[in-house]
């Protein structure tokens, strides 16, 4: 509750900074530090506008903002350096979040070009407009219109677009990392923010929709990751059969496991695995299917947790592989299985090469 009003009274003096570096800029014609102020006020707004969402900014990025406002207010001449750089940065983020909320709504796909050109084109856009206003604005109060402008206006587009690249290089490192401040401060937007993350591909209407089709050649369920039920205890067994039906997912059309329901169409949930929670469940599968199929392979793959009559369902999306995709075995073998059916099944000898020729197009 502390921490609460302290982000509520910071929000307070960012307000009321943004009004007066407002207020400063107009009165010395600092167009372009009167134009992002406002735009930087307008998004302080919208939490409060936007209720329903609940959107809410935290308190680590609104000590970022008040930095950028003191830039803009007491550097003079190096903020005119800063300022735009500071707003190519700010802008590029918010492109990111966007993609961020497509891709954890599972709306787009990862692709690491798609989210440097997106960010960097969402930035550009918003300079370009900026710089238009102050143009226009010029017009309107009757100030002359002189080459130096045009100079000055190309000058805080390269700073815009340096801000962007920097932006794009920090979004790139969150998607390829799976630890450090870049990854825990997004993360942190996500947890605030979960109305916005709300995964509505994932929901239980389309998982019961899966188990009311039954097992096929591209649907399997299992009723745990590494527990034997029969024995309640681990059982290496049971995680390489999961991880068989991954690998063999990949190397035919693709497929969803999911698990936590039984061969019988039954919820069981994965609480019987016997994790703390969904995050240490997570972090487990993730790298044991690193370690055994590969990490090249990962991005075939989409992890996402539904929550269905009180109990965890995970659901396993696997797209197909253009290249082959072997499993480790315990005594480290390479082995390679397909779908056969509601099945999978190991390939091997002259069925394994001309599999592989017919479908990878490798000798």
């Amino acid at each position: 509750m502390r921490l609460n009003g302290i982000q509520k009274y910071l929000s307070l003096a960012i307000k009321l900074i943004l009004i007066l570096s407002i207020i400063n800029a107009v009165s010395n014609q600092l167009w372009y530090i009167m134009s992002t102020n406002i735009f930087l006020l307008i998004l302080m707004f919208i939490p409060q506008a936007v209720k329903r969402y609940q959107i809410r900014i935290p308190a680590e990025f609104e000590w970022m903002l008040l930095v950028f406002v003191v830039f803009t207010l007491f550097l003079g001449k190096i903020s005119g350096i800063v300022v735009p750089i500071f707003f190519g940065i700010a802008i590029a983020m918010i492109g990111f979040m966007v993609l961020a909320i497509l891709y954890s709504n599972n709306q787009i796909k990862k692709d690491f070009f798609l989210i440097i050109l997106f960010t960097f084109s969402f930035t550009i856009t918003f300079g370009f407009i900026l710089e238009l206003l102050k143009y226009y604005l010029k017009i309107f109060l009757g100030h002359e219109i002189s080459l130096g402008i045009y100079k000055f206006s190309m000058q805080n587009m390269t700073f815009v677009i340096i801000g962007a690249a920097i932006a794009s290089v920090i979004g790139y490192i969150y998607m390829k990392s799976e630890k450090g401040l870049i990854r825990q401060a997004v993360n942190k937007i996500i947890k605030e923010n979960p109305k916005l993350f709300l995964n509505k591909n994932n929901s239980s209407d389309e998982i019961l929709e899966l188990i009311k089709n039954r097992e096929s050649e591209e649907i399997e369920f299992k009723s745990t990751l590494r527990t034997n039920l029969h024995t309640n205890e681990f059982d290496k067994k049971m995680e390489f059969s999961a991880l068989k039906t991954i690998t063999a997912f990949l190397n035919s059309d693709g497929g969803t496991l999911l698990l936590g329901i039984t061969n019988e169409g039954k919820i069981l949930g994965i609480e019987h695995d016997k994790f703390p929670d969904t995050d240490k469940f997570n972090l487990y599968l993730i790298s044991i299917i690193k370690e055994k199929l590969g990490k090249k392979h990962f991005d075939l793959i989409d992890i996402q947790n539904t929550l269905i009559e009180g109990r965890t369902i995970v659901k396993i999306s696997c797209k197909k592989s253009k290249k082959p995709v072997f499993l480790k075995s315990d005594s480290h073998e390479e082995e390679f299985y397909i779908r056969m059916g509601p099945s999978s099944v190991q390939l091997k000898g002259s069925e394994l090469v001309e599999y592989i020729q017919r479908k990878f197009g490798k000798g």
